[in-house]
Formats: C-alpha cells, structure tokens, sequence
C-alpha cells in the first residue's frame, strides 16, 4: 500500500520541487496576515469593552459622589441629632436635679416640685418644636 501512495506523490514533489520555498514563503505571509487580522479583531474587541468600561466608570464616578453627598448629609443631621440629645439631656438632669434638691415638705398632694418639673418640660418641649 504504501508503494502505491508514494507511486501519486513522486509525481506531485517533482512538480512542486522547483517552487517549494515560494509556496513555504507563501504559507508563512499567509501565516502572518491572518495572525495580523485576529490581532486586529481582538484590538477592536478590546477598545469596545474599554469603551464600555469608561462608560459604567463614569456612571460608578456619579454614583459615588452622590453617595458622598448624602453622607454629608446624614453626618450634619447626625451631628444636630447628638446636639439636641445632649441639651435634653442635660435639662432633664438639671430637672431631676431640682426634684432631688428639694426637701420633703415640698411634696404634697400636688407637690410644687411636681409643678415646677412639669413647667420644665414645657419649656423643655417648646424649645425643640
């Protein structure tokens, strides 16, 4: 069998001994184009995922400072809310204060300790309506 395989081939080399390192030479060059063109289309590949890329940065960008802002935001309405807590914290120390300082005769059926208390935290109310 392999006689006969290579009674077709001889013919064929003896036709293509002359031209051989132009057809190598060819397959290179063919070779090389066709690596050059899937570079290409990788690069086109790549420049569209970096545009796209560039695209949700700058949306991710936005996003962020948008964020930053209503931490800003919350931290101001934090920073109010501690600065009311200790002032109602403070006046109800002052008031239970008052209350303890006062001497036990001072408490009645309607104690004016209980009164006076009770008109703290009026004013206490008003200030913070």
């Amino acid at each position: 069998m392999p006689a006969i395989i290579l009674t077709f081939l001889m013919p064929l080399w003896k036709l293509l001994k002359p031209v051989w390192p132009y057809l190598a030479a060819a397959a290179v060059l063919l070779g090389g184009y066709l690596y050059v063109e899937r570079l290409r289309s990788d690069l086109a590949s790549a420049n569209a995922a970096n545009a796209a890329l560039a695209q949700t940065n700058q949306a991710n960008a936005a996003a962020i400072a948008s964020y930053q802002a209503q931490e800003q935001k919350w931290n101001a309405a934090l920073d109010t809310l501690d600065a009311q807590s200790l002032a109602t914290s403070t006046a109800t120390g002052q008031i239970l204060g008052n209350i303890a300082a006062q001497p036990a005769s001072a408490d009645a059926p309607v104690a004016p300790v209980l009164a006076g208390a009770l008109a703290d935290i009026a004013k206490l109310q008003g200030q913070n309506q």
